[in-house]
């Protein structure tokens, strides 16, 4: 995986970043989006609420009336299945809140951080391992003047991954300018293919 890593160009990486920046951002809006209008629906059971406490305090009203003489107990105890029909309605609505309220988070989170978290977490590590030989190469670079091993290198890193019409651009024969110590031009493309220059 580390080989493949290498394969990478400072051009393809970039574009990649972008790639996985506007995939997050898409992921993470359209998860604000649902819970957003998930928990819209939380207006609908608050208005259940409402009208739960306005049937509970009818309810209440009703029985002030039913204690007074003369207009009976009937009354009485139709308050009283008044004033409790209205806190069933109550609780109803408020646990129907709660549930909305939290389903919402569900669907917003899964929606929102899931397809986000999964590309971060197959990209993140493709990127490090990418940046860490980048670096490697780049901090090498200025104390290299010239040396032919590091110079060698680079031309084979060259050799390996560029494509075929690029290195015949470069030269007629790659491996044999390899071969002969004529690195330059290899090592000047894969230097470029990551982004680097010569100090």
């Amino acid at each position: 995986m580390s080989g493949d890593t290498q394969l990478l160009s400072a051009r393809s990486v970039h574009w990649i970043d972008i790639g996985v920046i506007v995939w997050v951002i898409v992921w993470v809006a359209l998860g604000v989006l649902i819970w957003h209008d998930i928990r819209a629906q939380t207006q609908l059971s608050g208005d259940v609420i409402k009208v739960g406490t306005a049937v509970k305090d009818t309810g209440q009203a009703l029985s002030a009336v039913g204690g007074l003489p003369l207009v009976g107990g009937s009354i009485g105890d139709f308050a009283a299945t008044i004033e409790k029909l209205g806190s069933e309605v109550e609780a109803s609505g408020q646990a129907s809140q709660a549930g909305i309220e939290r389903i919402a988070v569900i669907a917003g989170l899964g929606v929102g951080i899931l397809p986000a978290a999964m590309i971060l977490f197959l990209y993140l590590p493709v990127r490090v391992r990418w940046r860490r030989y980048v670096g490697a190469v780049a901090d090498a670079l200025p104390g290299s003047g010239g040396d032919p091993v590091f110079e060698q290198y680079l031309a084979r890193r060259a050799a390996d991954v560029l494509p075929w019409d690029r290195l015949r651009a470069l030269s007629d024969d790659p491996w044999r300018a390899i071969a002969s110590g004529d690195y330059r031009a290899l090592a000047d493309a894969e230097l470029a293919r990551l982004g680097l220059r010569r100090p």
